[in-house]
């Protein structure tokens, strides 16, 4: 494998064992296979040639970055390659002027949104693994997380895309514009294609102003059913959140003995934040407020900045917490049509009793997206726990909902994916086909 790499320096090439171990794992149970090699470019030139070398000899290839999906996408399969995207980490330009940012698939998240707000600007998508997930992993998964209620998915974010497709041709896509109606949206078909349709080497953002202030709240409910009905009169209500979040008292507890942050005693929690330009957002939050009061809830304002801080890092603790408490941990990633959510934790409740599994259940609850987390600890449970997030996929579906509403289908979703898109999944194996006849982009994830 070497020889087939040697236009890359000697130590950008990885073929020892101990070095591939961190390449067989991302942050999901699946079957671990180690890579066969792994390349680290650090130019779009030293991708295009780690295509070509590929192609010619027919190997298969494996985008990677921090190696935080929670769906099998980074894995290898046996005799491919893991290209390594960790050194192209460069932030390329801040265009102020257009809210605009130029960046290779390298550089981390929250990185990113400490030099642009040196300029007003962010990036808004806000992933749960923001402190060291990458660009090019948001792109191909088309990651989300806390704020999607109020700014939507990455997707809504990416103005271009420079791609190098199977055959070692550069595709750029986009530009720095807000529209166009120019022929098909080849961007768009990228983003969320999980590595499967080619590898970026530079990728364009939009970008929207820095909010100056926000105001938080913490509300305690006596069940998730209470909970789920006053997220759903909060959303009917247009209350302009940009956070709504839950957590059931699994979470709550394991996060208070992770974090030692104390938040309530109640059987359901929702985190709620108003962001905005001026001292509105304050009233705004108690307009909130007063709806999840007048539906039951305990509820209490974050005085302070330091405060709503304490209540985001409690949140974000909340899968570390969990893995505490079991051997492993099977986090899915169901939306369901806000109208929906009460009836969605409903399900998730008896599909848990059936089973007798323990379900965690923590999400982004203001835009439908839940993450029902099975609490496992040897393979019987396991085993169990695979028939109940089938069953847990059809009633999601039943609901008209998706099957991943943020962490992408990779190999943990595949088995489920025509039960979703029918005959358009055998369009997208089409696409997939005409854009990579050899079929080594990144094989057997999504179909």
């Amino acid at each position: 494998m070497r020889d087939v790499f040697s236009f890359l320096p000697e130590e950008r090439v990885l073929l020892d064992r101990e070095d591939l171990l961190l390449y067989a794992y991302d942050a999901t149970p699946a079957d671990r296979r180690y890579p066969a090699a792994v390349v680290r470019p650090t130019s779009r030139e030293e991708v295009v040639e780690i295509v070509r070398a590929a192609s010619r000899r027919g190997l298969c290839l494996v985008a990677r970055g921090a190696g935080t999906s929670l769906s099998g996408a980074p894995l290898p399969r046996e005799g491919c390659v893991v290209v390594d995207f960790t050194l192209m980490n460069k932030i390329i330009e801040v265009d102020e002027a257009n809210a605009f940012v130029a960046a290779q698939p390298g550089v981390v998240y929250e990185e990113l949104n400490r030099v642009l707000a040196e300029h007003g600007l962010f990036f808004p998508p806000d992933p749960g693994s923001g402190s060291v997930c990458t660009l090019g992993g948001m792109v191909a998964m088309n990651s989300s997380g806390i704020r999607a209620v109020k700014y939507g998915t990455t997707r809504d974010y990416v103005a271009s895309l420079e791609v190098v497709l199977a055959s070692g041709e550069v595709l750029r896509l986009g530009g720095r514009y807000r529209k166009s109606a120019s022929g098909y949206d080849l961007k768009g078909l990228f983003v969320g294609s999980e590595g499967t349709l080619g590898l970026f080497t530079e990728i364009g953002l939009r970008l929207v102003p820095k909010p100056s202030h926000r105001a938080a709240m913490i509300a305690g409910f006596h069940d998730f059913n209470a909970a789920a009905e006053a997220i759903a009169r909060a959303m009917r209500a247009r209350t302009d959140v940009a956070v709504l979040e839950v957590m059931d008292s699994r979470v709550v507890k394991a996060v208070e003995g992770f974090s030692g942050i104390h938040l309530s005693s109640a059987e359901v929690l929702v985190l709620a934040e108003v962001e905005g330009f001026d001292e509105g957002v304050e009233g705004e939050m108690r307009r909130v407020a007063r709806i999840f009061r007048e539906a039951g809830a305990e509820v209490e304002l974050a005085h302070d900045e330091a405060e709503i801080a304490k209540l985001w890092k409690a949140r974000k603790a909340a899968l570390p917490a969990l893995a505490r408490l079991a051997e492993t941990l099977l986090l899915e990633d169901i939306t369901v049509p806000v109208a929906a959510l009460p009836e969605m934790m409903r399900r998730i409740g008896r599909i848990a009793e059936r089973h007798g599994l323990r379900i965690a259940t923590f999400g982004h609850a203001g835009d439908g997206n839940l993450h029902p987390t099975f609490l496992l600890n040897d393979e019987e449970e396991l085993e169990r726990a695979r028939a109940a997030v089938e069953e847990l996929f059809r009633e999601c579906l039943a609901l008209g909902g998706t099957l991943s509403g943020e962490h992408g289908i990779g190999v943990e979703k595949r088995p489920y994916f025509e039960l979703e898109h029918g005959k358009a999944a055998q369009i997208m194996r089409d696409i997939k086909r005409t854009l990579d006849p050899q079929g080594i982009m990144n094989p057997g994830k999504i179909f």
